[in-house]
């Protein structure tokens, strides 16, 4: 595939994100100990014009800054490759959010419009999030394939062992109260029917109506991603949940939580949400439901009583994920779909 250090990647963002580490180092990483290519990352105010010189590709992630995008009109004349990475549609966000006044601020807003209309390529990680772009911002080229998972970090683990005749539900992730409400219902209806049968384990955000049930468990959430993933793995959850609210924004996130239950066989339900829908087909690697606690009541109660379909579903979505989402699959998306795309 050429000789080491073929392909000069710049990359200007932070590297602190989780969506940093599996959708970009994660894979070029995998790259350049293939002699693919060799990759340096640089915050916004680290940059200056010289460091663009030896770059073949200068990518943009998730950076807004008009600072930013003046590296991206000097690596135009320099005829250098021009990437714009972003896993958000970010002003989709509510302008009333910290985050959303942000994104809203008129300087960063226009910056993130040119950006998506000047870089030779867009990449983001959803089916519907690239149709959107196409539809209402017409990018120059639009790849879009999801993030990765590094199975290396969980082979070799152990799961927990089951306790005896309990049906473990888990959740691990940031708050998500909308989102949650119809989920919440349904879980306080599920205590009602089984009882100590269950148990409820939460990485992270806790419904406050079930923080006192016995039956529900809490732990902090891990910022750090390998620990984060290596903990999913060995929780060995019996039913994940994976709540999403319908708005612009989340309809354009990525398949996270169904990347991350299928790479750790866990069988997920997931909202009915452009983010899942290109990926879970119901009832063989996941189970898809809307946004009601009848819905969310109804199929926990499937897996709860069926486990030759929690068994089922768990191996078909780990194929899934050994076969879109490992680090190889991704690294080979990156190469040819961008790093060597004319």
């Amino acid at each position: 595939m050429g000789k080491r250090g073929d392909i000069n990647v710049l990359i200007i963002g932070s590297d602190k994100i989780a969506s940093y580490k599996i959708g970009i180092e994660q894979p070029l990483r995998h790259l350049q100990k293939m002699g693919v290519c060799e990759f340096d990352v640089r915050s916004d105010n680290e940059m200056d014009r010289s460091r663009l010189v030896d770059a073949d590709i200068v990518l943009f992630f998730r950076t807004v800054q008009p600072e930013a995008y003046k590296f991206l009109e000097m690596a135009r004349e320099m005829g250098k490759k021009t990437v714009y990475v972003i896993d958000d549609h970010f002003i989709a966000m509510s302008p009333g959010s910290d985050m959303g006044r942000y994104y809203h601020d008129s300087s960063r807003r226009k910056t993130y419009v040119k950006f998506l209309k000047n870089a030779q390529i867009v990449k983001v990680a959803s089916g519907f999030f690239a149709k959107h772009l196409d539809t209402h911002f017409s990018p120059q080229k639009l790849v879009y394939f999801p993030g990765s998972v590094d199975f290396a970090a969980i082979s070799g683990l152990r799961k927990k062992r089951k306790e005896e005749g309990k049906v473990v539900i888990g959740y691990e992730g940031g708050k998500k109260q909308a989102a949650f409400e119809p989920v919440t219902s349904a879980l306080i209806k599920i205590i009602e029917k089984y009882g100590d049968k269950i148990k409820m384990e939460f990485c992270g955000y806790v419904p406050d109506e079930l923080r006192e049930k016995p039956q529900v468990f809490a732990e902090s959430y891990d910022e750090n991603y390998k620990n984060f993933l290596k903990r999913l793995y060995r929780s060995n959850w019996d039913i994940g949940l994976a709540p999403l609210e319908r708005t612009l924004l989340h309809d354009c996130k990525s398949n996270n939580k169904f990347r991350e239950y299928s790479a750790c066989r866990i069988p997920g339900i997931y909202t009915s949400s452009p983010a899942y829908e290109e990926w879970v087909t119901g009832n063989e690697n996941g189970l898809i439901v809307s946004s009601t606690g009848d819905d969310w009541y109804e199929a926990m109660v499937q897996l709860i009583e069926q486990p030759e379909l929690r068994q089922s579903i768990a191996d078909h979505a780990e194929q899934v994920a050994w076969a879109n989402f490992s680090v190889e699959a991704c690294a080979e998306r990156w190469r040819s779909q961008i790093l060597m795309s004319e």
